[in-house]
């Protein structure tokens, strides 16, 4: 994950470039709505997501960092370990996005950044969750990096759907709407339940 973290870098620009992408084409002549803007966050995170967690992979197979590590700690240990340093980055790279969408969308606004960052690190942590456990079950097969994304785009539309409606009901509801973050909250569990107890099954068949 540590080097992958040119893999920092290359987030905040991945996601700047997509983001100006819309900004010159829709926002300069006609703003986006509301809706408009938390999808584009969305889409923007699963990008995000996806690359990051590729990277991550890919160093780690070219190097035998990951088993070489368990020869110190158990594959599920490892697995949240590796999960919680990724979405710490994707935290940091969420941050400065939305600060960047404040700026040059008109109805995205400074005053619900909190709320932005909240449902955006939610959403993070059950894609790293679904990406990593993916990834380490791709490794399983000869041509990895095109399985990757044929097993995680299944899962991701759920939450992608779902994620974006329950933000979208977070901003409609009158003070602070629980069930929104407790159904992202779900999925974040649910996902890293899956992982560990997909990476056992391949670690007792092993």
């Amino acid at each position: 994950v540590g080097r992958s973290l040119g893999g920092l870098l290359s987030l905040v620009s991945l996601s700047l470039c997509v983001m100006f992408i819309f900004y010159t084409s829709i926002e300069v002549n006609e703003s986006l709505s509301e809706r408009s803007v938390r999808g584009l966050k969305w889409a923007i995170l699963f990008v995000l997501n996806f690359v990051l967690v590729g990277q991550s992979l890919w160093e780690e197979r070219e190097a035998g960092g990951w088993f070489a590590s368990l020869s110190f700690v158990s594959v599920s240990k490892l697995f949240f370990a590796k999960s919680f340093v990724i979405w710490l980055c994707t935290s940091i790279s969420n941050a400065l996005l939305i600060l960047v969408f404040c700026v040059f969308f008109q109805n995205a606004h400074m005053d619900s950044f909190f709320g932005q960052w909240l449902f955006s690190n939610l959403g993070s942590l059950s894609l790293v969750f679904l990406g990593v456990s993916m990834g380490l079950i791709s490794e399983e097969s000869r041509v990895k990096e095109i399985v990757l994304p044929l097993l995680q785009l299944p899962f991701s539309i759920p939450l992608f759907l779902f994620g974006l409606e329950a933000e979208t009901r977070f901003w409609m509801e009158s003070g602070f709407y629980f069930p929104s973050v407790f159904l992202l909250l779900f999925f974040a569990v649910f996902y890293g339940a899956l992982g560990g107890l997909f990476l056992e099954i391949l670690k007792k068949e092993s």
